[in-house]
Protein backbone atom coordinates (compact mmCIF):
# COMPACT_ATOMS: atom_id res chain seq x y z
CA UNK A 1 0.00 0.00 0.00
CA UNK A 2 1.11 3.56 -0.51
CA UNK A 3 0.36 6.72 1.36
CA UNK A 4 0.82 9.92 -0.61
CA UNK A 5 3.35 8.14 -2.82
CA UNK A 6 5.39 6.70 0.04
CA UNK A 7 5.40 3.02 0.94
CA UNK A 8 4.59 2.49 4.59
CA UNK A 9 7.24 0.97 6.74
CA UNK A 10 7.09 -2.81 6.71
CA UNK A 11 6.94 -4.76 9.95
CA UNK A 12 8.52 -8.08 10.85
CA UNK A 13 6.84 -9.47 13.96
CA UNK A 14 9.25 -11.99 15.54
CA UNK A 15 7.91 -14.51 18.05
CA UNK A 16 10.54 -16.74 19.68
CA UNK A 17 8.66 -19.57 21.33
CA UNK A 18 9.38 -20.08 25.02
CA UNK A 19 12.01 -17.32 25.33
CA UNK A 20 12.95 -16.29 28.85
CA UNK A 21 13.96 -12.70 29.54
CA UNK A 22 17.19 -13.64 31.30
CA UNK A 23 18.25 -15.86 28.39
CA UNK A 24 17.49 -13.11 25.87
CA UNK A 25 19.56 -10.60 27.82
CA UNK A 26 22.48 -13.01 28.24
CA UNK A 27 22.45 -13.92 24.56
CA UNK A 28 22.24 -10.28 23.47
CA UNK A 29 25.13 -9.33 25.76
CA UNK A 30 27.30 -12.34 24.95
CA UNK A 31 28.76 -11.02 21.71
CA UNK A 32 27.56 -14.21 19.98
CA UNK A 33 24.10 -12.91 19.01
CA UNK A 34 24.81 -9.54 17.37
CA UNK A 35 21.39 -9.37 15.69
CA UNK A 36 19.65 -9.51 19.07
CA UNK A 37 22.02 -6.86 20.43
CA UNK A 38 21.40 -4.70 17.36
CA UNK A 39 17.62 -4.80 17.76
CA UNK A 40 17.83 -4.19 21.50
CA UNK A 41 20.05 -1.16 20.98
CA UNK A 42 17.87 0.21 18.20
CA UNK A 43 14.47 -0.43 19.78
CA UNK A 44 12.56 0.19 22.97
CA UNK A 45 12.87 -2.71 25.36
CA UNK A 46 10.79 -4.01 28.28
CA UNK A 47 12.12 -6.98 30.21
CA UNK A 48 8.99 -7.90 32.17
CA UNK A 49 6.15 -8.12 29.69
CA UNK A 50 3.59 -10.69 30.90
CA UNK A 51 2.34 -13.69 28.93
CA UNK A 52 -1.26 -14.76 28.94
CA UNK A 53 -2.49 -17.40 31.39
CA UNK A 54 -2.44 -20.33 30.93
CA UNK A 55 1.08 -19.67 29.66
CA UNK A 56 0.93 -22.46 27.10
CA UNK A 57 1.45 -22.20 23.37
CA UNK A 58 -2.02 -22.36 21.75
CA UNK A 59 -3.57 -19.98 24.29
CA UNK A 60 -0.52 -17.70 24.25
CA UNK A 61 -0.11 -17.57 20.47
CA UNK A 62 -3.83 -16.90 20.10
CA UNK A 63 -3.48 -13.95 22.44
CA UNK A 64 -0.53 -12.52 20.49
CA UNK A 65 -2.34 -12.70 17.14
CA UNK A 66 -5.72 -11.40 18.43
CA UNK A 67 -4.79 -9.07 21.28
CA UNK A 68 -7.42 -10.87 23.38
CA UNK A 69 -7.37 -13.05 26.49
CA UNK A 70 -8.50 -16.70 26.46
CA UNK A 71 -11.94 -15.77 27.79
CA UNK A 72 -12.39 -13.77 24.58
CA UNK A 73 -10.48 -15.75 21.95
CA UNK A 74 -11.66 -19.17 23.13
CA UNK A 75 -8.45 -21.25 23.15
CA UNK A 76 -7.75 -22.52 26.70
CA UNK A 77 -4.60 -24.57 26.18
CA UNK A 78 -2.99 -27.47 24.36
CA UNK A 79 -5.55 -29.99 25.64
CA UNK A 80 -9.08 -29.56 26.97
CA UNK A 81 -12.37 -31.40 27.30
CA UNK A 82 -15.16 -30.43 24.92
CA UNK A 83 -18.40 -30.89 26.85
CA UNK A 84 -20.52 -30.46 23.72
CA UNK A 85 -18.72 -33.14 21.72
CA UNK A 86 -17.91 -35.21 24.83
CA UNK A 87 -14.29 -35.75 23.92
CA UNK A 88 -10.80 -34.48 24.62
CA UNK A 89 -9.48 -31.87 22.20
CA UNK A 90 -5.74 -32.05 21.66
CA UNK A 91 -3.72 -29.78 19.38
CA UNK A 92 -0.65 -32.03 19.32
CA UNK A 93 1.00 -32.46 22.73
CA UNK A 94 3.14 -35.40 21.66
CA UNK A 95 3.40 -38.29 19.23
CA UNK A 96 2.18 -40.58 22.01
CA UNK A 97 -1.00 -38.52 22.39
CA UNK A 98 -1.55 -38.75 18.63
CA UNK A 99 -1.30 -42.55 18.86
CA UNK A 100 -3.72 -42.68 21.78
CA UNK A 101 -6.26 -40.17 20.47
CA UNK A 102 -5.72 -40.94 16.81
CA UNK A 103 -3.38 -38.94 14.55
CA UNK A 104 -6.24 -37.97 12.26
CA UNK A 105 -8.19 -36.40 15.11
CA UNK A 106 -5.20 -34.49 16.49
CA UNK A 107 -4.33 -33.10 13.05
CA UNK A 108 -7.95 -32.12 12.45
CA UNK A 109 -8.15 -30.46 15.88
CA UNK A 110 -5.09 -28.38 15.10
CA UNK A 111 -5.49 -27.49 11.43
CA UNK A 112 -9.28 -27.20 11.29
CA UNK A 113 -10.97 -26.92 14.66
CA UNK A 114 -8.58 -24.62 16.52
CA UNK A 115 -8.43 -21.99 13.79
CA UNK A 116 -11.85 -22.29 12.21
CA UNK A 117 -14.15 -23.35 15.05
CA UNK A 118 -12.54 -22.96 18.47
CA UNK A 119 -11.00 -19.55 17.80
CA UNK A 120 -13.93 -17.25 18.50
CA UNK A 121 -15.63 -15.57 15.54
CA UNK A 122 -16.18 -12.58 17.85
CA UNK A 123 -12.49 -11.69 17.77
CA UNK A 124 -10.37 -10.75 14.79
CA UNK A 125 -6.80 -11.76 14.13
CA UNK A 126 -4.06 -9.32 13.22
CA UNK A 127 -4.22 -10.70 9.67
CA UNK A 128 -7.92 -9.92 9.41
CA UNK A 129 -7.53 -6.42 10.81
CA UNK A 130 -4.65 -5.55 8.52
CA UNK A 131 -6.66 -6.85 5.56
CA UNK A 132 -9.49 -4.50 6.55
CA UNK A 133 -6.97 -1.66 6.32
CA UNK A 134 -5.97 -2.71 2.80
CA UNK A 135 -2.67 -4.20 3.97
CA UNK A 136 -1.13 -7.59 3.22
CA UNK A 137 0.29 -9.92 5.86
CA UNK A 138 2.14 -13.21 6.01
CA UNK A 139 2.96 -15.90 8.55
CA UNK A 140 5.36 -18.84 8.65
CA UNK A 141 4.61 -21.96 10.72
CA UNK A 142 2.55 -20.02 13.29
CA UNK A 143 -0.05 -22.10 15.10
CA UNK A 144 -2.95 -19.65 15.09
CA UNK A 145 -3.28 -18.43 11.53
CA UNK A 146 -6.89 -17.59 10.68
CA UNK A 147 -7.04 -14.95 7.97
CA UNK A 148 -9.09 -13.61 5.06
CA UNK A 149 -7.65 -15.86 2.33
CA UNK A 150 -8.32 -19.51 1.54
CA UNK A 151 -5.32 -21.68 0.75
CA UNK A 152 -5.21 -25.15 -0.72
CA UNK A 153 -3.51 -27.78 1.41
CA UNK A 154 -1.07 -29.65 -0.80
CA UNK A 155 0.72 -32.23 1.34
CA UNK A 156 3.89 -33.91 0.20
CA UNK A 157 4.33 -37.66 0.10
CA UNK A 158 5.50 -37.78 3.74
CA UNK A 159 2.48 -35.86 5.04
CA UNK A 160 0.12 -38.07 3.03
CA UNK A 161 1.62 -41.14 4.66
CA UNK A 162 1.62 -39.65 8.18
CA UNK A 163 -1.82 -38.03 8.19
CA UNK A 164 -3.75 -39.98 5.54
CA UNK A 165 -7.29 -38.57 5.34
CA UNK A 166 -7.01 -36.04 8.16
CA UNK A 167 -5.80 -33.10 6.12
CA UNK A 168 -8.41 -30.61 4.95
CA UNK A 169 -8.58 -29.46 1.33
CA UNK A 170 -8.37 -25.79 2.29
CA UNK A 171 -7.60 -23.63 5.30
CA UNK A 172 -7.83 -19.89 5.85
CA UNK A 173 -4.88 -17.65 6.57
CA UNK A 174 -3.11 -14.46 5.59
CA UNK A 175 -2.41 -13.89 1.91
CA UNK A 176 1.18 -15.07 2.29
CA UNK A 177 0.58 -18.11 4.45
CA UNK A 178 3.34 -20.72 4.77
CA UNK A 179 2.88 -23.78 6.90
CA UNK A 180 5.28 -26.71 6.75
CA UNK A 181 5.30 -28.33 3.32
CA UNK A 182 1.54 -28.09 2.93
CA UNK A 183 0.55 -24.44 2.47
CA UNK A 184 2.25 -21.63 0.59
CA UNK A 185 1.31 -18.15 -0.53
CA UNK A 186 1.26 -16.69 -4.06
CA UNK A 187 4.79 -15.29 -3.73
CA UNK A 188 6.09 -18.89 -3.46
CA UNK A 189 8.68 -17.59 -1.01
CA UNK A 190 11.51 -19.90 -0.05
CA UNK A 191 10.88 -22.29 -2.93
CA UNK A 192 14.41 -21.88 -4.30
CA UNK A 193 16.07 -22.44 -0.94
CA UNK A 194 17.72 -25.79 -0.34
CA UNK A 195 15.66 -28.22 1.73
CA UNK A 196 17.44 -29.56 4.82
CA UNK A 197 17.73 -33.14 6.01
CA UNK A 198 15.78 -34.64 8.88
CA UNK A 199 12.01 -34.97 9.40
CA UNK A 200 11.26 -31.50 10.77
CA UNK A 201 13.62 -29.87 8.30
CA UNK A 202 12.36 -31.90 5.36
CA UNK A 203 8.78 -30.76 5.99
CA UNK A 204 10.03 -27.22 6.63
CA UNK A 205 8.94 -27.03 10.26
CA UNK A 206 12.16 -25.28 11.24
CA UNK A 207 13.56 -21.86 11.97
CA UNK A 208 15.88 -21.76 8.95
CA UNK A 209 12.92 -22.20 6.62
CA UNK A 210 11.03 -19.45 8.44
CA UNK A 211 13.99 -17.10 7.93
CA UNK A 212 14.24 -18.05 4.24
CA UNK A 213 10.57 -17.28 3.66
CA UNK A 214 10.69 -14.04 5.66
CA UNK A 215 13.64 -12.73 3.66
CA UNK A 216 12.07 -13.73 0.33
CA UNK A 217 8.83 -11.96 1.24
CA UNK A 218 10.77 -8.80 2.08
CA UNK A 219 12.79 -8.98 -1.13
CA UNK A 220 9.61 -9.41 -3.17
CA UNK A 221 7.82 -6.61 -1.29
CA UNK A 222 5.01 -9.11 -0.83
CA UNK A 223 3.81 -8.13 2.67
CA UNK A 224 3.30 -5.15 4.91
CA UNK A 225 3.58 -7.36 8.00
CA UNK A 226 5.29 -10.74 8.33
CA UNK A 227 4.89 -12.98 11.39
CA UNK A 228 8.31 -14.63 11.68
CA UNK A 229 7.88 -17.52 14.13
CA UNK A 230 10.93 -19.28 15.60
CA UNK A 231 9.90 -22.39 17.52
CA UNK A 232 13.11 -24.36 18.03
CA UNK A 233 14.04 -22.70 21.34
CA UNK A 234 10.86 -24.03 22.92
CA UNK A 235 11.41 -27.54 21.57
CA UNK A 236 15.03 -27.70 22.76
CA UNK A 237 14.15 -26.21 26.15
CA UNK A 238 11.45 -28.85 26.65
CA UNK A 239 13.80 -31.69 25.78
CA UNK A 240 17.13 -30.53 27.21
CA UNK A 241 16.24 -27.89 29.79
CA UNK A 242 16.09 -24.12 30.02
CA UNK A 243 19.88 -23.92 30.52
CA UNK A 244 20.13 -24.38 26.73
CA UNK A 245 18.26 -21.17 26.00
CA UNK A 246 21.26 -18.86 25.58
CA UNK A 247 22.70 -21.16 22.91
CA UNK A 248 19.24 -21.57 21.36
CA UNK A 249 18.85 -17.81 21.14
CA UNK A 250 22.29 -17.41 19.61
CA UNK A 251 21.04 -19.73 16.85
CA UNK A 252 17.77 -17.77 16.57
CA UNK A 253 19.82 -14.59 16.35
CA UNK A 254 21.63 -15.97 13.31
CA UNK A 255 18.29 -16.43 11.55
CA UNK A 256 17.24 -12.90 12.51
CA UNK A 257 20.58 -11.59 11.27
CA UNK A 258 19.97 -13.29 7.93
CA UNK A 259 16.68 -11.38 7.64
CA UNK A 260 18.43 -8.15 8.67
CA UNK A 261 20.83 -8.68 5.74
CA UNK A 262 17.94 -8.38 3.26
CA UNK A 263 18.64 -4.84 2.05
CA UNK A 264 22.42 -4.78 2.13
CA UNK A 265 23.10 -3.89 5.75
CA UNK A 266 21.31 -4.19 9.05
CA UNK A 267 20.99 -0.41 9.27
CA UNK A 268 19.42 -0.16 5.81
CA UNK A 269 17.00 -2.98 6.54
CA UNK A 270 16.03 -1.40 9.88
CA UNK A 271 15.35 1.89 8.07
CA UNK A 272 12.86 0.18 5.77
CA UNK A 273 11.46 -2.44 8.16
CA UNK A 274 10.20 -2.13 11.72
CA UNK A 275 10.79 -5.03 14.10
CA UNK A 276 8.74 -6.25 17.04
CA UNK A 277 10.23 -9.12 19.03
CA UNK A 278 8.64 -11.02 21.89
CA UNK A 279 7.77 -14.52 23.12
CA UNK A 280 4.48 -16.31 23.63
CA UNK A 281 5.54 -17.49 27.11
CA UNK A 282 8.68 -18.38 29.06
CA UNK A 283 9.82 -21.73 30.47
CA UNK A 284 10.92 -23.03 33.85
CA UNK A 285 13.03 -26.09 34.72
CA UNK A 286 11.52 -29.46 35.63
CA UNK A 287 13.51 -31.60 38.04
CA UNK A 288 14.88 -34.88 36.74
CA UNK A 289 13.07 -37.27 39.05
CA UNK A 290 9.66 -38.93 38.96
CA UNK A 291 8.62 -37.34 42.24
CA UNK A 292 8.44 -33.99 40.44
CA UNK A 293 5.92 -35.24 37.88
CA UNK A 294 2.34 -35.17 39.12
CA UNK A 295 0.22 -38.13 38.10
CA UNK A 296 -3.39 -37.01 38.56
CA UNK A 297 -4.53 -40.63 38.32
CA UNK A 298 -2.86 -41.07 41.71
CA UNK A 299 -3.74 -37.66 43.15
CA UNK A 300 -7.41 -38.12 42.24
CA UNK A 301 -7.58 -41.86 42.85
CA UNK A 302 -10.76 -41.46 44.95
CA UNK A 303 -12.62 -40.08 41.92
CA UNK A 304 -13.49 -41.96 38.75
CA UNK A 305 -12.05 -40.31 35.65
CA UNK A 306 -12.63 -40.49 31.93
CA UNK A 307 -9.99 -42.56 30.13
CA UNK A 308 -9.11 -40.80 26.86
CA UNK A 309 -9.04 -42.76 23.63
CA UNK A 310 -9.94 -42.65 19.98
CA UNK A 311 -13.43 -41.34 19.30
CA UNK A 312 -15.85 -39.95 21.91
CA UNK A 313 -14.86 -39.76 25.59
CA UNK A 314 -18.23 -39.47 27.37
CA UNK A 315 -18.59 -39.13 31.13
CA UNK A 316 -20.82 -42.23 31.38
CA UNK A 317 -21.08 -42.02 35.17
CA UNK A 318 -17.52 -40.85 35.75
CA UNK A 319 -16.72 -38.05 38.20
CA UNK A 320 -14.04 -36.07 36.39
CA UNK A 321 -12.23 -35.37 33.15
CA UNK A 322 -8.62 -34.22 33.60
CA UNK A 323 -6.57 -32.52 30.88
CA UNK A 324 -2.89 -32.10 31.72
CA UNK A 325 -1.25 -29.06 30.14
CA UNK A 326 2.36 -29.13 31.23
CA UNK A 327 2.54 -27.09 34.44
CA UNK A 328 -1.24 -26.68 34.65
CA UNK A 329 -4.19 -29.03 34.53
CA UNK A 330 -7.84 -28.44 33.71
CA UNK A 331 -10.39 -30.45 35.70
CA UNK A 332 -14.00 -30.90 34.56
CA UNK A 333 -16.75 -32.13 36.88
CA UNK A 334 -19.48 -34.45 35.69
CA UNK A 335 -22.58 -32.64 34.42
CA UNK A 336 -24.70 -31.34 37.28
CA UNK A 337 -22.15 -32.27 39.95
CA UNK A 338 -19.86 -29.25 40.02
CA UNK A 339 -20.99 -27.96 43.42
CA UNK A 340 -20.65 -31.42 44.89
CA UNK A 341 -17.16 -32.12 43.54
CA UNK A 342 -15.15 -28.88 43.57
CA UNK A 343 -14.29 -28.70 47.28
CA UNK A 344 -13.28 -32.37 47.69
CA UNK A 345 -11.21 -32.19 44.50
CA UNK A 346 -9.46 -29.04 45.77
CA UNK A 347 -8.69 -30.81 49.05
CA UNK A 348 -7.29 -33.82 47.17
CA UNK A 349 -5.04 -31.89 44.77
CA UNK A 350 -3.59 -29.69 47.51
CA UNK A 351 -2.33 -32.81 49.27
CA UNK A 352 0.10 -33.30 46.40
CA UNK A 353 3.47 -31.72 47.27
CA UNK A 354 3.86 -30.46 43.70
CA UNK A 355 0.58 -28.57 43.39
CA UNK A 356 0.90 -24.84 43.85
CA UNK A 357 -2.60 -23.42 43.38
CA UNK A 358 -6.15 -24.53 42.71
CA UNK A 359 -8.41 -21.86 41.22
CA UNK A 360 -12.05 -21.69 40.25
CA UNK A 361 -14.97 -19.33 39.76
CA UNK A 362 -18.03 -18.85 41.97
CA UNK A 363 -20.55 -16.46 40.45
CA UNK A 364 -18.78 -13.13 39.98
CA UNK A 365 -15.95 -14.12 42.33
CA UNK A 366 -12.72 -16.03 41.78
CA UNK A 367 -11.01 -18.24 44.34
CA UNK A 368 -7.41 -19.37 44.66
CA UNK A 369 -6.51 -21.99 47.24
CA UNK A 370 -3.04 -23.18 48.18
CA UNK A 371 -1.14 -24.48 51.15
CA UNK A 372 -0.54 -20.82 51.98
CA UNK A 373 -4.25 -20.12 52.37
CA UNK A 374 -7.29 -19.18 50.29
CA UNK A 375 -8.18 -15.85 48.72
CA UNK A 376 -11.42 -14.71 47.11
CA UNK A 377 -11.57 -11.68 44.82
CA UNK A 378 -13.87 -10.01 42.34
CA UNK A 379 -13.63 -6.97 40.05
CA UNK A 380 -15.21 -3.71 41.23
CA UNK A 381 -15.71 -0.30 39.63
CA UNK A 382 -14.58 1.69 42.66
CA UNK A 383 -12.88 1.12 45.99
CA UNK A 384 -10.97 -2.07 46.61
CA UNK A 385 -7.28 -2.37 45.72
CA UNK A 386 -5.65 -1.40 42.41
CA UNK A 387 -3.18 -3.42 40.33
CA UNK A 388 -0.44 -2.16 37.98
CA UNK A 389 -2.87 -1.63 35.12
CA UNK A 390 -5.50 0.22 37.15
CA UNK A 391 -7.91 -2.70 37.59
CA UNK A 392 -9.79 -2.62 40.89
CA UNK A 393 -10.48 -5.68 43.04
CA UNK A 394 -12.37 -6.47 46.19
CA UNK A 395 -10.24 -8.99 48.04
CA UNK A 396 -10.77 -11.13 51.13
CA UNK A 397 -8.79 -13.99 52.59
CA UNK A 398 -5.13 -14.92 52.64
CA UNK A 399 -3.19 -12.87 50.10
CA UNK A 400 -0.20 -15.23 50.30
CA UNK A 401 -1.96 -17.64 47.96
CA UNK A 402 -1.08 -15.23 45.15
CA UNK A 403 1.97 -13.68 46.85
CA UNK A 404 0.13 -10.38 47.13
CA UNK A 405 1.68 -7.25 48.65
CA UNK A 406 -0.70 -4.34 49.42
CA UNK A 407 0.54 -0.83 50.11
CA UNK A 408 -1.76 2.22 50.26
CA UNK A 409 -4.50 0.58 48.25
CA UNK A 410 -2.18 -0.70 45.53
CA UNK A 411 -1.21 -4.34 45.26
CA UNK A 412 1.50 -6.27 43.50
CA UNK A 413 1.95 -10.00 42.91
CA UNK A 414 5.62 -10.41 41.89
CA UNK A 415 5.66 -14.21 41.96
CA UNK A 416 2.46 -14.37 39.90
CA UNK A 417 2.48 -11.30 37.61
CA UNK A 418 -0.92 -9.59 37.19
CA UNK A 419 -2.37 -12.56 39.07
CA UNK A 420 -6.01 -11.53 39.52
CA UNK A 421 -6.45 -10.08 36.04
CA UNK A 422 -4.89 -13.14 34.38
CA UNK A 423 -6.84 -15.61 36.52
CA UNK A 424 -10.07 -13.89 35.61
CA UNK A 425 -9.12 -13.79 31.92
CA UNK A 426 -8.73 -17.58 31.99
CA UNK A 427 -11.53 -18.73 34.30
CA UNK A 428 -14.16 -16.72 32.41
CA UNK A 429 -13.70 -19.23 29.59
CA UNK A 430 -16.00 -22.20 30.27
CA UNK A 431 -13.85 -24.47 28.11
CA UNK A 432 -11.07 -24.33 30.69
CA UNK A 433 -13.10 -26.46 33.07
CA UNK A 434 -14.42 -26.18 36.60
CA UNK A 435 -11.01 -26.08 38.27
CA UNK A 436 -7.53 -25.09 37.12
CA UNK A 437 -4.56 -26.51 39.01
CA UNK A 438 -1.02 -25.15 38.68
CA UNK A 439 2.29 -26.69 39.66
CA UNK A 440 5.12 -25.45 41.87
CA UNK A 441 8.39 -24.51 40.19
CA UNK A 442 10.35 -27.65 39.11
CA UNK A 443 7.12 -29.71 38.94
CA UNK A 444 5.25 -30.91 35.84
CA UNK A 445 2.25 -33.14 35.16
CA UNK A 446 1.47 -35.94 32.71
CA UNK A 447 -0.37 -35.33 29.46
CA UNK A 448 -3.12 -37.61 28.10
CA UNK A 449 -0.59 -40.31 27.22
CA UNK A 450 1.34 -40.04 30.53
CA UNK A 451 4.19 -38.14 28.85
CA UNK A 452 5.93 -35.18 30.53
CA UNK A 453 9.10 -33.07 30.41
CA UNK A 454 10.95 -34.55 33.38
CA UNK A 455 14.52 -33.27 33.36
CA UNK A 456 13.73 -30.64 30.76
CA UNK A 457 11.64 -27.49 30.83
CA UNK A 458 7.95 -26.68 30.72
CA UNK A 459 5.40 -23.91 31.24
CA UNK A 460 1.66 -23.09 31.56
CA UNK A 461 1.44 -21.96 35.20
CA UNK A 462 0.79 -18.49 36.61
CA UNK A 463 4.30 -18.28 38.04
CA UNK A 464 6.72 -15.56 36.92
CA UNK A 465 9.19 -18.13 35.60
CA UNK A 466 6.59 -19.30 33.08
CA UNK A 467 5.20 -15.84 32.42
CA UNK A 468 7.77 -13.03 32.20
CA UNK A 469 8.96 -12.39 28.65
CA UNK A 470 10.86 -9.67 26.77
CA UNK A 471 9.10 -7.17 24.50
CA UNK A 472 11.18 -5.16 22.06
CA UNK A 473 9.93 -2.78 19.39
CA UNK A 474 11.52 -0.41 16.88
CA UNK A 475 8.05 0.95 16.04
CA UNK A 476 7.56 3.14 19.09
CA UNK A 477 7.24 3.15 22.86
CA UNK A 478 5.67 -0.03 24.30
CA UNK A 479 2.79 0.51 26.73
CA UNK A 480 3.43 0.82 30.45
CA UNK A 481 3.47 -2.60 32.17
CA UNK A 482 2.91 -4.43 28.85
CA UNK A 483 0.97 -7.64 28.54
CA UNK A 484 0.77 -10.08 25.63
CA UNK A 485 -2.60 -8.55 24.70
CA UNK A 486 -0.81 -5.28 23.89
CA UNK A 487 1.36 -6.60 21.06
CA UNK A 488 -1.23 -6.79 18.25
CA UNK A 489 -2.64 -3.31 19.09
CA UNK A 490 0.94 -1.98 19.16
CA UNK A 491 1.51 -3.19 15.59
CA UNK A 492 -1.90 -2.01 14.39
CA UNK A 493 -1.26 1.39 15.94
CA UNK A 494 1.90 1.73 13.88
CA UNK A 495 0.03 1.23 10.62
CA UNK A 496 -2.80 3.50 11.74
CA UNK A 497 -0.32 6.28 12.45
CA UNK A 498 1.12 5.90 8.97
CA UNK A 499 -2.32 6.11 7.38
CA UNK A 500 -3.32 9.15 9.38
CA UNK A 501 -0.12 11.07 9.00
Amino acid sequence: MSMEGQAPRKVVFIVIDGMRTDAFEQAAASGHAPALAFLRQRGRYVRDSVATFPSITPAATATLITGEVPARHGIPGMCWYDRDEQRFVNYGQSRQVAMREGADQVVEDFLVYMNHHHLSKEVRTLHERLHDMGLTSGAINYLVFRGPYEHEVNPGVLEKVLFRGALPEKISGPKEHYFADMVKGPADAGSKRKRSRGLERHVRLNDKWAADVTRDLLEQDACDMILFYLHENDHLSHEQGVHTQVDNLVAAGEHIGYVLDTFGSWEQTAERVGFVLTADHAQSPVANDKEHVIDFDEVLADFSRIEPGKGPDPFDGKDLAVAGNGRAAFIYAAPGRRDELVEPVVKAVLQSPGVDQAMWREGDAYLVDSNRGRVRFRPVQSGGVVDERGNRWEVEGDLQSVDCIVEEGEFRTPEYPMAMWRIRSALDLDRIGDLVVTMKVTYDCDDLSDENHQGGGDHASLHAQDSLIPFLSTLGEPPLHPLAVDVAPHILGHFQRIRSG
